[in-house]
């Protein structure tokens, strides 16, 4: 299992999904959910992926992928993020931040196992 994902989210279906899904491609899920926490963990593991609810309370994504990409250790790992459809302000700041993509929940939700499959495959 060399492969690692950060999962920054609190919806537990959403988690307990992504996790089966690294399980399947013998990955390993890192669940991280505060800005600091997420931060020290990139640094650390360097993973392949993180994966940012957009909603998580008590973070500010666009400042953490900010400083994600400011940082050599972390600015070329993969960042996606997800959210509501009807928060396209929130979806925005996120690409513009530069988060690698952005998805609506429903798509994040329903295309899941090839998203994360993308950047845990290859």
């Amino acid at each position: 299992m060399n492969k690692k994902v950060i999962i920054a989210a609190n919806n537990m279906i959403f988690t307990s999904k992504m996790m089966s899904i690294l399980d399947n491609l013998d990955a390993e899920g890192i669940k991280a959910i505060r800005s600091d926490e997420i931060f020290t963990k990139a640094q650390e593991l360097k993973p392949d992926l993180i994966v940012i609810d957009l909603n998580l309370n008590g973070i500010e994504a666009p400042s953490l992928i900010n400083k994600l990409r400011s940082y050599g250790a972390t600015c070329s790992i993969p960042i996606v993020c997800y959210s509501p459809h009807v928060l396209k302000d929130q979806m925005k700041a996120a690409k513009t931040a530069g988060a690698t993509e952005v998805f609506p929940n429903s798509k994040m939700n329903s295309k899941m196992g090839q998203i994360i499959g993308k950047y845990v495959e290859s």
